[in-house]
């Protein structure tokens, strides 16, 4: 079986984005990429990458706040 990823921003990482709160900038470019998706097939390369980055920043945020230091 293979499995093709395709490089769109589906409902569940919307919504993910949608419980943090998100700089303008980020915000923009995520707005922006949703726009484009209406017009072609899914995202570029580049786009999808930072779609990646900003998702593993505020994950890596949440991993951060939920530990203790001691």
């Amino acid at each position: 079986m293979i499995l093709t990823m395709t490089r769109r921003i589906k409902k569940p990482l919307l919504e993910f984005f949608e419980k943090h709160s998100l700089t303008d900038a980020e915000k923009s470019f995520i707005l922006g990429c949703i726009n484009s998706q209406k017009k072609f097939p899914q995202l570029t390369h580049r786009q999808w990458q930072v779609v990646c980055e900003i998702e593993k920043r505020y994950k890596n945020e949440q991993i951060s706040r939920g530990r203790k230091i001691t």
